[in-house]
């Protein structure tokens, strides 16, 4: 990270430098408005709070609005946004992009009950208004998320409906610098809760309040929601992925944890670490896994270049040992940004041959590259993820949180 931190002013103790989110929402909605042009699409209708806040920088009840969505936006393929929101607090300012506010004709059962056939019809009309205002013929819209009724009600009013978000993980793929700032800030307030979780760790506390440190830290730094809740000890360690429970960790075991966080400015910090409950000694079984799981995160940092392919970087990655195959990650890397995103690249043996994941890095893609070693009839596995970006030569580490004394010796 000395590069990366270096170059955006940021030291690793202290990231008191504020992103100009200002730029950050004029360098998005640009990002995006290309994607909707070279995506043959009049604009593009977003529900997904992530997909809004990417657009517009605007966020209000992000979890509320997953599942019963009141702000959306309407991007056109040029000129200003339009923001439909149902009286929500937050709105004192908005990006200059953002050209009307208009009241929010809300689908969602929970709010419109039996009204939202009426309603989805209403909106249908006025979307498919902007269509033809905005569209010079051409009937192609772009959605994310809705409900089917309204989706269906597009349908008859004549529009092309595509997806939409292929058109905004393309277009938020490729990083600014302001960017770059913001998920450096998220991944130290994330590494500030791995040292707590460090520090905290010690026979008989549980999973839940171990992990408790790092939603605190993100909370206290003004961070956002979280992906999920994995810490995971012992055998609740293989197969990797469970979330954490009440158990007890006790001396000896590994505890592994997954920080999978939304942190201060809405990016993400997705680092995994495996730590050692002391006093005992790691067993050598431990050891190698833990060493065999540094062995494969570093040579596909090694391997990841500008301009490479994914599939060439599935093929040439780190050969996974048949004992571990079984329990291997779901992917060798994936991208992150305001959250996990495009691109997710499989294992080689786990792409098809007429796979549509083709694609090459280019810089300033922000990639998760991942290990999970374990055997299948063993008791634990180790689980490890870096932060990198993509660079012109070898792509540089934006995490840095360190790796444990005790397994590697």
């Amino acid at each position: 990270m000395g590069f990366v931190r270096e170059h955006l002013g940021l030291t690793l103790d202290n990231c008191e430098k504020i992103p100009d989110m200002t730029r950050v929402a004029i360098y998005r909605y640009a990002r995006i408005q290309e994607q909707i042009v070279r995506n043959d699409c009049v604009g593009a209708l977003l529900f997904s709070p992530m997909n809004v806040r990417y657009a517009t920088e605007t966020l209000y009840a992000p979890i509320t609005n997953m599942h019963s969505p009141t702000r959306s936006v309407f991007v056109p393929n040029s000129g200003s946004a339009i923001l439909y929101d149902l009286a929500t607090p937050g709105l004192d300012s908005l990006p200059d992009f953002i050209g009307e506010l208009r009241d929010a004709p809300v689908t969602a059962y929970f709010i419109a009950g039996d009204s939202y056939k009426d309603q989805s019809r209403r909106w249908a009309k006025e979307i498919a208004d902007l269509v033809r205002s905005h569209g010079d013929g051409c009937r192609r819209i772009a959605i994310d998320i809705s409900e089917p009724e309204f989706i269906v009600t597009l349908h008859s009013e004549g529009l092309e409906i595509v997806n939409a978000e292929r058109i905004v993980e393309r277009a938020a793929a490729i990083k600014s610098d302001d960017e770059l700032l913001c998920i450096v800030t998220s991944i130290s307030v994330a590494e500030r809760g791995l040292t707590k979780i460090r520090e905290h760790l010690q026979a008989g506390i549980t999973e839940q309040a171990l992990w408790a440190h790092l939603p605190y830290e993100n909370a206290i730094h003004g961070g956002g929601w979280f992906e999920y809740a994995i810490l995971a000890s012992g055998e609740r360690t293989n197969p990797w992925g469970r979330e954490c429970s009440g158990k007890t960790i006790k001396a000896g075991e590994l505890v592994s944890v997954d920080t999978g966080m939304i942190g201060p400015f809405g990016y993400g910090a997705d680092i995994s670490r495996t730590f050692h409950c002391k006093p005992t000694a790691p067993s050598p079984e431990q050891k190698r896994l833990y060493q065999t799981a540094i062995e494969n995160l570093s040579f596909n940092i090694e391997l990841i270049r500008a301009g490479m392919s994914f599939r060439e970087f599935a093929k040439k990655s780190w050969n996974v040992p048949q004992e571990f195959w079984v329990r291997r990650y779901n992917s060798v890397a994936h991208g992150v940004g305001m959250g996990n995103e495009w691109p997710h690249i499989p294992f080689a043996m786990d792409w098809e041959n007429e796979d549509k994941r083709e694609g090459i890095f280019e810089e300033n893609m922000v990639m998760a590259i991942e290990s999970c070693i374990g055997r299948e009839d063993g008791s634990e596995c180790v689980k490890l993820e870096e932060m990198v970006i993509v660079t012109k030569g070898k792509c540089q580490l934006l995490s840095t949180f360190p790796f444990e004394e005790d397994l590697l010796t």
